[in-house]
């Protein structure tokens, strides 16, 4: 899997697979921890799932993605087409469409609560066991697959920073400031 995009360069590769005349399978992971997969015929869009949905109903959903991972796997005998699509011309319009502008806000997620002073000194190389736990555990309960992948990205960090690992985590999974609030709240109530 790729690294995080953001949504108008994640439409900018979409359109160069179409330009390339690309064919494949396009298979990725939004920001919510939720996959799709977009299916390309010689530069065609020929198949959008997101989830369980398919087709239009896909398209509307891959147009909230904010940021994902994506990863391509070529193919020349691609087989899965949807004859309910629009042509790729109007896909392609339709998600520029849906670009979002540079005065879209941001959450600021940095107004979380404090770790505790148990949690971490000033001394600490890296997080104990416990800890880490707790950690891993709170990133699934509260951000789901994606935030298990995103915690073991960044869980050994030798820091030990625990405040500062866990905003990265909130961040890179895009959470909310109120997800992000409880996903904190529940590591330091544990």
């Amino acid at each position: 899997m790729s690294h995080w995009i953001v949504y108008e360069d994640f439409v900018e590769q979409l359109r160069g697979y179409h330009q390339a005349g690309y064919s494949g399978l396009i298979t990725g992971v939004s920001d919510q921890g939720h996959s799709f997969q977009i299916g390309y015929d010689r530069g065609r869009i020929v198949l959008l799932n997101y989830r369980i949905k398919k087709g239009t109903a896909a398209l509307k959903l891959i147009t909230q993605i904010e940021r994902a991972r994506i990863s391509e796997h070529a193919t020349s005998d691609f087989s899965g087409s949807d004859s309910e699509l629009p042509d790729t011309s109007n896909i392609l319009t339709l998600l520029t469409a849906a670009q979002r502008d540079d005065d879209t806000d941001h959450t600021d997620i940095t107004a979380v609560p404090e770790m505790p002073p148990s949690a971490t000194t000033s001394t600490a190389r890296s997080i104990d066991r416990k800890l880490r736990e707790a950690i891993e555990s709170a990133a699934i309960h509260h951000f789901g697959p994606i935030g298990a992948i995103i915690c073991a990205e960044h869980i050994e960090d030798s820091s030990g920073d625990v405040r500062q690992i866990m905003l990265l985590i909130a961040q890179e999974v895009g959470a909310s400031e109120a997800d992000a609030r409880a996903f904190f709240h529940s590591v330091t109530s544990s």
